[in-house]
């Protein structure tokens, strides 16, 4: 999956953002401030270490809350940032495994972006559901160490990617991946801590085929690498 995913509009009144239903009614629920938290970002997208709205339980209230996190995080063992956490390893290191038992997050988003390789030229395409309705991906998160205010960080989990994906992200280093999306029925599970032994968790994380999402090309001019 590459470094980029956002929101085209906000839809919250319609009925298309389903997965407003896991903040409603709780304490701190303004539906002002849920559309403001996604406008904060320009244009709604969002980029590696910038910040985004990610829905996770709270863990004094156990209430489900929106909040601005920073896309990714530099443990001290590794050399550069990490975005993305491929669902293969969440259990392989315990800075993962606690994550994944834990800490685990939704990050809602309308579409996420991907370049092709096409005869020496990278277009970028835009994948969204054909259904209308929001990708729920599933994350983990954590707290920034050091931060000198109290900051979250999340990532997003990447799984094999289908057909459609492979054939769009055809380059790369994380070659023929996609974002893991959460059906609905799974949302609740997802973020319940104490759903946390490692088969409980690894029975959520499913794959979606090709038939489930449209990769249209965004710009009409190629992208020289």
């Amino acid at each position: 999956m590459c470094g980029r995913f956002g929101y085209t509009i906000i839809k919250l009144k319609d009925g298309t953002e389903k997965w407003i239903r896991l903040i409603q009614g709780t304490q701190v629920f303004d539906i002002q401030n849920v559309e403001d938290s996604f406008r904060q970002s320009p244009n709604l997208e969002y980029y590696p270490s910038s910040f985004a709205p990610v829905i996770h339980s709270h863990f004094e209230t156990k209430e489900n809350i929106l909040e601005l996190m920073q896309w990714g995080i530099q443990p001290d063992w590794s050399p550069k940032p990490i975005f993305n956490t491929r669902e293969e390893r969440l259990f392989s290191t315990s800075f993962w495994a606690n994550s994944a038992k834990f800490n685990r997050c939704i990050i809602p988003a309308s579409y996420f972006n991907e370049w092709k390789s096409e005869k020496g030229t990278k277009v970028k395409y835009k994948i969204f559901p054909k259904s209308g309705e929001s990708f729920c991906f599933a994350g983990i998160w954590g707290e920034i160490p050091k931060s000198s205010s109290k900051q979250l960080w999340f990532s997003i989990l990447t799984q094999e990617g289908n057909q459609l994906m492979k054939e769009v992200h055809n380059s790369g280093g994380n070659q023929g991946r996609q974002p893991v999306h959460l059906t609905e029925e799974d949302w609740i599970s997802w973020l319940n801590p104490k759903v946390n032994e490692e088969t409980q968790i690894r029975k959520l994380i499913k794959t979606y085929p090709s038939e489930f999402i449209t990769a249209e090309p965004e710009l009409v001019e190629p992208m020289l690498f």
